[in-house]
């Protein structure tokens, strides 16, 4: 298991307790943007934080899951992945995995500056 997924994992339970709320370090998203401003703004708001913060995919915004399925990971890993190398400078490192909570299906995706 990737080191930082446990600690996702932690901060996405922390969210979910009441009242459900998002972190710094975390966001909820239900689906991809199709708004590529809006997500390049979350990802360098993501690496410019201490650690790296976390796009957790498969929750609503109100914190209740959503369906994830295999073709969603791969054009949302894709996506981000363009957009961190070629949408911030200085890019952007981007990792995922796909990780049950006690919501199946949530993945999540770590942000982390390139220096």
């Amino acid at each position: 298991m990737k080191k930082w997924i446990s600690k996702a994992l932690g901060l996405l339970q922390a969210s979910l307790e009441p009242p459900k709320h998002e972190l710094n370090e975390l966001d909820w998203k239900a689906a991809l943007s199709p708004d590529k401003k809006r997500l390049t703004e979350h990802l360098s708001a993501f690496a410019n934080q201490p650690g790296g913060g976390y796009l957790v995919f498969g929750m609503h915004s109100d914190g209740t899951p959503s369906s994830v399925d295999e073709e969603m990971v791969e054009k949302t890993v894709s996506h981000l992945a363009n957009l961190g190398r070629s949408g911030l400078e200085p890019p952007v490192a981007l990792d995922h995995a796909v990780a049950e909570h006690k919501s199946p299906g949530c993945f999540s995706y770590m942000c982390q500056r390139l220096w």
